[in-house]
């Protein structure tokens, strides 16, 4: 049984067409299901433990990254597979993934490819693509083995699924992908940076003062201290030939 989770915004007129469009894509392969439409008044968790209760094998997220940042959260510890239909702006989820936008993406829904995909998980917030963070001194310590101190101008990115800096990351080496770049200021001289990428299971971040983290998905912060790790094939995704892993 699939059940299907609509962004709020999808109730704006302007998409009515496309989503009549993809119900009826939907009902010709034969995976259509019950909607419901994100909402503040609604306990999504709850509705769908029971929904999962009765039988839902099968969640499909429709909306953009900030949608699935959302529900991953909600939806890590189901054993359920997820799949997702990419509607509005910003859905770089969605081309990692190898999924097509709009109606297309229910052809990709019914060919049912599933990956187990590893999450991160930062403090206690699961991320399916990467966090971020940047400026003061910085320490971060990897894999309890080894310590790197960052000073001044510094950008920290911490990937799971992500193309950054022309390097794929993927999602099912059971490792997240650590980029550091330090920029040194020189007084009437060009700046200097240094550019380092490693891999780790488990991090730490602390700093001398609180330093804000972004979580990419939902476009949520954290503040430091963060112990980030890997939680390796955490999450049945249904995905497309052309992704990038």
């Amino acid at each position: 049984m699939y059940y299907y989770i609509y962004d709020s915004d999808l109730n704006n007129k302007k998409y009515n067409n496309l989503v009549s469009r993809i119900e009826t894509r939907l009902t010709d392969l034969g995976i259509n299901g019950k909607i419901n439409y994100l909402s503040f008044l609604k306990n999504i968790k709850q509705l769908l433990t029971e929904e999962i209760k009765r039988g839902v094998k099968t969640i499909i997220i429709v909306g953009n990254d900030q949608t699935i940042g959302k529900m991953i959260n909600i939806i890590a510890d189901f054993n359920v597979v997820v799949g997702i239909i990419p509607v509005g702006p910003k859905n770089k989820i969605a081309k990692f993934l190898g999924v097509p936008e709009g109606e297309d993406a229910c052809d990709t829904l019914s060919s049912r490819l599933i990956e187990k995909i590893d999450l991160g998980l930062v403090n206690n917030y699961y991320f399916l693509t990467s966090i971020e963070s940047g400026g003061g001194d910085i320490t971060i310590e990897c894999d309890n083995s080894y310590i790197i101190n960052l000073e001044g101008d510094n950008q920290i990115n911490i990937s799971n699924l992500n193309h950054y800096d022309e390097t794929a990351c993927s999602p099912t080496d059971d490792t997240l992908d650590v980029f550091l770049k330090n920029i040194e200021k020189k007084m009437f001289k060009k700046n200097k940076s240094s550019f380092s990428h490693i891999k780790a299971k488990l991090i730490r971040i602390t700093s001398n003062k609180l330093i804000p983290i972004l979580l990419s998905d939902e476009r949520k912060i954290i503040k430091t201290p963060a112990n980030i790790k890997i939680v390796p094939k955490k999450i049945k995704l249904i995905v497309g030939k052309k992704r990038i892993f």
